[in-house]
């Protein structure tokens, strides 16, 4: 999908101390000023422009991985899982990124970089002025390839390369045995910036703007309140039924409570009081468990961005999650899936971090 707007395209180099280059680029793909820019020279405020940040390919890494899940979220953790085999870090340290699927093909691209990284480069990309409205690896702005050929560029001291199921930053020697015998397309600085604004407009092939770094549209959530209030306007009538239908159920819940205690003494004589409790609490337990988290795992699909950071089950507490999410609505979207599941969202604490805010939690029943 190609974009109705001019774009600021701001390529970060692996050397942070260097000035940022920045390119200026029409409706029609065509680079029309070029800038060095710094934190003392950062890039001016100028509205209708849609800012990219191109950051170097060398300091990531780019696999492609046979993911079948079906949503962004059950890809990254499929990713994840993979990953293992592939890298030494934790994967608590690494920010993993997956590009869309393609027709035909069962393998999704993944870019893989360290999160400290990631926070670094948006920082530096706030000190000079932009906020990004994606952020794409340099070689990713070559050609995407059409044949077996690869298209070849240098770019600080380094040769990007693009070709089918390739993508990297490398020394000549390290790029030739991976190209093998291959064409080779060679472009020059110009004819490099050329293409790089020219594949700017469509959509990247991988945006690294996901999960806790994903851009949120803050028009979303006023929007999901008043489709709220009018859902509950629409809804006021047949809840005065549901009332009614809800106080018979809960009279009929009590019987089966009583009927339950006097099936518990006849049975089982030694359980009274506080043991006959935690003896249901343990005959429960599974069941609880696993209703109560497919319904959380289930909601935090739904919100983008938010995660699971923390995660505990005992008799005594039930589920305790700590969520890491960008504001208090994606706090009420979780709370909203839970009711329709007969759960509650109970707040315990909430603490500002660096993506937002982490919420300890606890799910109960309604």
């Amino acid at each position: 999908m190609n974009t109705a707007f001019p774009i600021r395209l701001l390529q970060l180099g692996a050397d942070p101390s260097r000035a940022a280059t920045c390119l200026s680029i029409d409706t029609g793909g065509h680079v029309v000023a070029r800038r060095h820019c710094d934190p003392a020279h950062p890039l001016p405020a100028e509205p209708g422009m849609r800012d990219i940040l191109v950051v170097p390919a060398e300091a990531l890494r780019l696999h492609w991985f046979d993911l079948p899940a079906r949503s962004a979220a059950q890809a990254v953790a499929a990713a994840r899982l993979m990953l293992q085999d592939h890298v030494a870090q934790p994967g608590t340290d690494l920010h993993v990124a997956v590009g869309d699927p393609e027709t035909g093909d069962p393998q999704r691209l993944l870019g893989v970089v360290d999160a400290a990284l990631m926070r670094d480069w948006l920082q530096q990309a706030a000190q000079l002025g932009l906020r990004p409205a994606a952020v794409v690896p340099d070689c990713l702005l070559l050609d995407a390839p059409t044949d077996d050929g690869v298209q070849v560029c240098e770019r600080d001291g380094l040769l990007l390369a693009r070709g089918r199921k390739l993508a990297v930053a490398a020394e000549p020697d390290l790029l030739q045995r991976l190209i093998g015998a291959r064409p080779v397309q060679r472009l020059d600085d110009g004819a490099r910036d050329a293409r790089f604004a020219a594949n700017a407009l469509a959509a990247p092939a991988l945006d690294l703007l996901q999960g806790p770094y994903a851009r949120r549209d803050e028009a979303q959530p006023r929007r999901r309140r008043r489709l709220r209030w009018l859902a509950a306007l629409a809804l006021l009538s047949p809840l005065l039924l549901v009332g009614a239908q809800a106080l018979y159920h809960g009279l009929a819940a009590r019987s089966l409570e009583t009927r339950a205690d006097a099936l518990a003494a006849q049975y089982r004589p030694q359980l009274t009081g506080a043991g006959l409790g935690t003896y249901y609490r343990q005959r429960l337990a599974p069941d609880m468990l696993a209703t109560h988290s497919a319904a959380l795992f289930e909601a935090l699909r739904a919100v983008p961005g938010a995660r699971l950071d923390s995660y505990e089950f005992t008799l005594d507490t039930g589920v305790r999650a700590g969520l890491v999410h960008g504001s208090e609505q994606d706090l009420e979207l979780v709370r909203h899936s839970l009711a329709d599941r007969g759960l509650a969202l109970v707040p315990l604490d909430s603490q500002p971090v660096e993506t937002g805010l982490r919420s300890l939690v606890a799910v109960e029943p309604l």
